[in-house]
């Protein structure tokens, strides 16, 4: 099947095929159980993957040579990353690994700032600080893995497989894959001493009354036994199937299934191999893996065949595609330097000074009147929702000023496709603009994408999880746009994955409740504290339903297009002067009357 993928890949080119293969050997070489365990993904999804995994396996090496000082290991990582990007720039490489690597990312138009994030995050490891803590070191392993998983789904979703659907998608993979370092750094326990570490955090040794010279010394007591015990204990715990949380795309449910199928065996072979365990690695035979993963592998080669990545073939672009791929495939990094604060407003006008106690931490706004502006003007709708693209900017602007937490704006519904096509074509053109403005994206913002991509164009929908990527660790304002959104739709979703999981057999339907059923939710929107709508219209219309149960409702006239930041403060002045009871009794005024006149 490789020597096919190949041929699909349009790998003609001898030393290009050379560079491919050798990026598979060394993969199978390194990570024999991982190799098999990928094998589930279809062959040129596999071949397309190696070149990202062999760096990532080369920059590995690079930071756990024992024979270099932390200094030394961490500068050659450090230079073979500047090789690689340099060899990018020109589109070849004398090292077969960067070769492949050089044109997987020109073929694909992979976002350079997300490889680079993932080799950067690979390259820390050189500096092997042990962590205090459970949380230090889960914390550490999500910080690595985040980006590592990013890169991945760059490569996947351009070939039609996505790996992750959402952010919350992503979270609920990389809590997953917890489990997985896990196991991974117990089998490795005893390679890691030779090398003089112990990765567990200092409170799983001292809770077991270990020591660390003792380990280093390969001393077996019965207090390692119990290290070991209780190690394993909560590998497991995190590589049980759990409740899902999220919808879970065809690649990640059966890599998931694969790799905590083959984990859980490891485990058990580091349970019985007690003093062994300190001086040989834990490996599972490769009969061993080919048993575990025949299930997976015969669900996996019906779930491609029915899938839409066997209907998934690149097209020609249509010059309208390509006007927006112009903007926004590849072309979405990250800014490098300092991010810009938000842009004053032309009128000099400042926030309110309120009470930070009483600022809502989740505003969320249709942007509704923007054909109604258009046509007050004797204009096109479409000229409505593009003067709304300029007061959304100003409006994400006030936010940051204001230091709102959380910023939702309704941009396309499901019921839009209700629609001309020409009014269709003009909001989602305007979307796009939003998406490509890199000015907008300079500000401190992590951007969220709340909806499906059902219908939606698919440089658009590649646009969306782009944005997401690039700004993922941002702190500052969290900005959801919802397109492509229904609130029912999302409702429907969730009931239909706590069915799936209550036919699993994962949840008990006597226990379902709303904790469980917000737990489903396919969008991580938290509760909505003030949902404004401008236009003059006064109904919530589909908008998140689910969140805004105990939202302040607040109806303007104003329409969209003439909103700015001044009224996004008002609007936070006015919830600041409401009530919020939650079902409770007014609070009455037990103060005495004042007998001032």
């Amino acid at each position: 099947m490789i020597h096919t993928a190949y041929s699909g890949a349009s790998l003609h080119d001898a030393r290009l095929r050379e560079a491919y293969k050798v990026c598979l050997r060394l993969l199978r070489r390194r990570y024999p159980s991982e190799s098999d365990c990928l094998a589930v993904l279809p062959a040129k999804v596999l071949l397309s993957l190696s070149p990202v995994l062999a760096s990532g396996s080369v920059i590995d090496d690079l930071s756990d040579n024992g024979a270099a000082s932390a200094d030394e290991r961490a500068g050659q990582a450090s230079a073979w990353i500047r090789m690689l990007e340099e060899d990018i720039e020109r589109g070849d490489s004398t090292d077969p690994v960067r070769r492949a690597m050089a044109h997987l990312t020109r073929t694909l138009d992979l976002p350079a700032d997300s490889v680079r994030l993932m080799h950067e995050r690979i390259a820390r490891d050189a500096v092997k600080a042990t962590p205090q803590t459970w949380q230090e070191w889960a914390e550490y392993q999500r910080a690595a893995l985040g980006p590592i998983l990013i890169a991945v789904d760059c490569v996947t979703s351009r070939l039609g497989a996505p790996l992750i659907m959402s952010a919350g998608h992503e979270a609920a993979l990389v809590d997953a894959m917890l489990g997985f370092q896990l196991t991974d750094d117990l089998t490795d326990f005893a390679e890691d001493l030779e090398r003089g570490y112990v990765k567990l955090p200092a409170e799983a040794l001292d809770g077991c009354g270990v020591s660390a010279e003792d380990l280093l010394a390969r001393r077996w007591t019965p207090a390692t036994a119990r290290l070991v015990r209780a190690a394993t204990e909560r590998a497991r715990a995190w590589l049980q199937p759990q409740e899902p949380t999220v919808h879970w795309s065809i690649t990640s449910a059966l890599l998931t299934r694969a790799f905590t199928n083959v984990y859980l065996a490891a485990l058990h072979k580091v349970e019985r191999a007690g003093p062994a365990l300190l001086s040989q690695k834990v490996t599972l035979s490769s009969a061993a893996r080919q048993r575990i993963l025949l299930p997976t592998r015969a669900a996996a080669a019906v779930a491609w065949k029915l899938s839409p990545y066997a209907r998934h073939t690149p097209t020609a672009p249509t010059p309208h595609e390509q006007r927006a791929a112009a903007d926004l495939s590849g072309r979405l990094p990250a800014p490098r330097g300092r991010m810009l604060p938000p842009a004053p407003h032309p009128s000099g006008a400042r926030p309110p000074v309120l009470n930070p106690a009483a600022l809502p931490r989740h505003v969320a706004v249709i942007m509704d009147g923007n054909g109604r502006w258009a046509a007050d003007r004797a204009l096109p709708r479409a000229e409505g929702y593009r003067a709304g693209a300029n007061a959304l900017r100003d409006v994400v602007d006030g936010a940051l000023e204001i230091g709102l937490p959380c910023l939702t704006v309704y941009a396309f519904s499901t019921e839009n496709w209700n629609r001309s096509s020409t009014e269709v074509e003009a909001i989602l053109d305007v979307v796009r603009d939003n998406i490509a403005d890199q000015e907008l994206f300079d500000r401190d913002l992590r951007f969220c994408w709340a909806g499906v991509p059902d219908g939606l164009p698919k440089d658009l929908v590649d646009g969306l999880r782009e944005r997401e990527r690039t700004t993922q660790h941002r702190t500052s304002l969290t900005f959801t746009m919802c397109v492509n959104y229904g609130g029912r739709s999302e409702l429907a979703q969730a009931a239909r994955s706590l069915a799936r999981a209550a036919m699993a057999g994962e949840i008990n339907p006597a226990h379902i409740d709303q904790r469980a059923l917000a737990r489903h939710l396919p969008h991580p929107v938290p509760d909505v504290d003030l949902l404004w709508r401008t236009g003059g219209e006064q109904r919530t219309s589909n908008f998140l339903p689910w969140q805004s149960s105990y939202a302040e409702l607040l109806f303007t006239p104003t329409y969209w297009p003439d909103i700015d930041r001044r009224d996004l403060w008002q609007s936070i002045t006015t919830y600041t002067q409401r009530q919020r009871r939650y079902g409770t009794a007014p609070i009455e005024n037990t103060a005495p009357m004042s007998s001032s006149k």
